[in-house]
């Protein structure tokens, strides 16, 4: 029997555009079109993949401006074309504008489990710098009635934004909510988005760098585990989604610009939304990968967390063993610092998180070649 799938479903639809974000999105001054969610069923009603799911994320963009119409709509098609476990993960991101009782009640009606709060800071100006539609007031409000609502929820924020000293303050407002996760990201100037053109007012490295450092220090010393580069959970709260890319598993994503990972095929679809509602089954590209390829891949998304490889896996999942087809490169990271060697396997040291990049830039260089003349050496 294969493994349970994650699914994700991408809402491209925005109230605001935020400066800094490259996603696929596009601007509406209401709910999400129905003319996008008839397309979605239609190509969620085509998937002829695997049917065990053990998580759905809804993200975007911002699925909490599906109507709820449409959103019954859509978890109906779901439930209809999978086996949807009991203990399946379900999140929906929100902005706090949309947090009101009867999008709360359909979203646990429809199965929603886990809600993402995109908060990014409680700060005003904060919010004002980053383009965002929320005041620090709102923000408060809605923290406490997904609080209350929703046992699982998540708290999204921003690091690395204007003015800087805000950032400690946003923190600990957050930890009086007791969110039982927190995702912590450093604010990127993406070429092709407003925030590109004013890449010049972008934090010092060093000072980006003494935000993170704060993050992670308050976090854990509040008994919050570590256990992705960017995530923070308290004991048993990892994100299950999350953690199916982390471990490289399979997903099929639904929506414009979507991902799917299934049968050792990468494909994606098209990004345009009007492609899209055109035509939403047709897929942009299709990419067979090499077990090199995969194998490469798999060590690069491990080794975002805190756990890392461990031999066993490695055997279980390739018929290999890892020193055999790694040792060299992984021994080498090593001795500079960024993962630590143990009897189970290998795993990223806090240097390795700050410079995950370089792990992953080590793994892509060592070919299936080099890999050989490691071993004849």
């Amino acid at each position: 029997m294969s493994h349970p799938i994650g699914i994700y479903i991408h809402i491209p639809y925005c109230r605001v555009l935020c400066p800094y974000c490259d996603f696929v999105k596009a601007r509406t001054s209401g709910s999400v079109p129905a003319e996008f969610t008839d397309a979605l069923i239609r190509e969620i009603q085509s998937y002829a993949g695997s049917a065990d799911v053990q998580s759905i994320f809804l993200g975007g963009g911002t699925p909490s401006l599906l109507s709820p119409q449409d959103m019954h709509r859509l978890f109906d098609t779901l439930k209809q074309r999978f086996s949807i476990t009991s203990q399946a993960e379900i999140t929906i991101e929100a902005n706090p504008d949309d947090i009101t009782r009867e999008n709360l009640r359909v979203w646990r009606d429809v199965g929603i489990n886990r809600v993402s709060l995109g908060i990014q800071s409680f700060d005003d100006n904060v919010l004002r710098f980053l383009g965002r539609n929320h005041t620090a007031e709102t923000a408060r409000r809605a923290c406490t009635q997904i609080a209350d609502a929703f046992d699982n929820w998540s708290l999204d924020l921003i690091f690395g934004a204007k003015p800087a000293a805000a950032w400690e303050a946003t923190l600990n407002e957050a930890l009086t909510y007791n969110p039982p996760h927190i995702s912590a990201y450093s604010l990127t100037y993406e070429e092709g988005t407003p925030f590109w053109q004013a890449k010049a007012q972008a934090l010092p490295d060093d000072d980006a760098l003494d935000h993170y450092r704060m993050t992670r220090d308050l976090l854990k010393s509040s008994g919050y585990v570590h256990y992705e580069i960017s995530n923070f959970a308290q004991p048993g709260r990892e994100s299950t989604h999350n953690r199916i890319y982390w471990r490289n598993e399979e997903y099929a994503g639904f929506g414009p610009g979507a991902v799917s990972w299934l049968d050792n095929i990468r494909s994606r679809n098209a990004p345009g939304i009007r492609p899209y509602l055109n035509a939403p089954v047709l897929k942009l590209e299709t990419s067979p990968l090499t077990p090199h390829e995969i194998q490469t891949e798999t060590l690069i998304q491990y080794f975002r967390t805190a756990e890392g490889i461990t031999h066993e896996c490695y055997r279980e999942r390739y018929n290999a063993e890892l020193d055999t087809h790694w040792g060299t490169v992984l021994e080498r990271l090593c001795r500079r610092g960024l993962l630590v060697h143990t009897e189970q396997g290998y795993r990223p040291t806090e240097i390795g998180f700050e410079l995950n990049d370089e792990i992953g830039l080590a793994l892509v260089s060592e070919t299936p070649n080099s890999r050989i003349e490691n071993m004849l050496q």
